[in-house]
């Protein structure tokens, strides 16, 4: 089988979930002989695959002519119009060809009448459409006012992390001053984009209640465009010794290693957040908030802990785990049990394939 795969973001490039998501969703297929994946990209750097930068609209143009020459059996076209339009204009040369378009992440705002019209007619000619979370099939509908046949959810997987060793984990904690004594916290991505900047404002707050009670770390990694403010924030807060930026990590397995709870508390989510997915797959105990996807991911109680998105509820969830070590430690068996069999690549390419076939 030969799969063409249009996606504005590839390898070395800024694109966060929906990168991780393809890179490793190609990874799991190339593990398959029958398969072959081209990729057509528009921000990234790859030799091996097909780089068209350039506007939206000769983005979609070359794509139809790379595509005109590669003769793939299907098209995965991922999120924007431009990246569906030179899949459609193909199909309609080549009727037999099937396309599966996937949406990664919420609209921010109603398509204009017009434009609506045309995304429809590009949505209509998909073979299916796919979402990676129900939250966001959900918010997609309610927003675009978009009719959506033959839907499955393809969610995202999880990888099993390489296991650091004693001296790696100590090296970290001596870099960052972190006591071994200290209940660690960590957030991974909060720093980039608003609605989660803003979830971390929250942490940082919740932290902030509790330092003199409880001797605790956060940990925030990855640097985004909301990194200053948040750092200011900690400033004016006084909680320097409380809460740690390290930017992005060489071995991003060590801060998931040393940390006691995951925290991943977003104000909006699209699907199930990759990060959040790596800490239960660790067997970590998660603390989350009830929006978008990770309800999907998360049963209050069972796997995890949902908090209403402010700080004084994340403060007391936190204080109740540590209060409570044998709950905490089964939530983070139970997460670990929920990754293992729900989300994993290998149960997310199969579904790719039955579809395309």
């Amino acid at each position: 089988m030969k799969i063409a795969l249009i996606t504005d973001y590839w390898i070395n490039s800024d694109g966060g979930g929906v990168k991780t998501y393809l890179t490793n969703l190609v990874d799991e297929f190339e593990n398959n002989n029958n398969v072959h994946v081209d990729v057509i990209f528009r921000e990234g750097e790859d030799k091996e695959n097909h780089h068209v930068p350039g506007n939206k609209l000769l983005f979609s143009m070359r794509s139809f002519y790379i595509l005109n020459r590669i003769r793939p059996n299907v098209i995965y076209s991922q999120g924007a119009w431009y990246c569906l339009l030179g899949a459609v204009l193909y199909r309609i040369l080549h009727t037999k060809t099937k396309i599966i378009h996937t949406f990664h992440t919420e609209p921010s705002h109603k398509l204009p009448y017009l434009g609506k019209i045309f995304i429809q007619l590009l949505i209509n000619k998909c073979n299916y459409v796919t979402f990676v979370s129900k939250a966001l099939k959900k918010k997609n509908e309610e927003l675009l006012g978009l009719n959506f046949r033959n839907v499955e959810i393809t969610y995202a997987g999880v990888k099993n992390m390489k296991v650091s060793s004693h001296s790696e984990l100590e090296g970290f904690r001596k870099k960052y001053g972190i006591s071994s004594d200290s209940t660690v916290l960590l957030a991974v991505g909060l720093t980039a984009l608003k609605h989660k900047a803003d979830g971390a404002k929250l942490l940082i707050k919740a932290v902030k209640t509790l330092k003199n009670k409880y001797d605790i770390v956060l940990i925030l990694t990855r640097d985004g465009f909301y990194s200053s403010e948040l750092k200011n924030l900690v400033k004016k807060e006084d909680l320097h010794e409380n809460v740690i930026f390290t930017g992005t990590v060489d071995d991003p397995a060590i801060p998931f290693q040393i940390c006691d709870i995951y925290t991943h508390t977003p104000l909006g989510e699209g699907g199930v957040s990759i990060a959040l997915l790596e800490a239960m797959s660790m067997g970590k105990p998660i603390i989350a908030t009830s929006v978008g996807g990770i309800p999907e991911a998360i049963e209050d109680g069972v796997n995890g802990l949902l908090v209403e998105p402010n700080y004084v509820d994340i403060a007391e969830k936190i204080e109740y785990l540590l209060n409570n070590k044998d709950i905490m430690a089964k939530l983070g068996t139970d997460a670990k049990i929920t990754a293992q069999s729900k989300f994993t690549w290998e149960r997310t390419s199969d579904q790719f394939l039955k579809l395309s076939q």
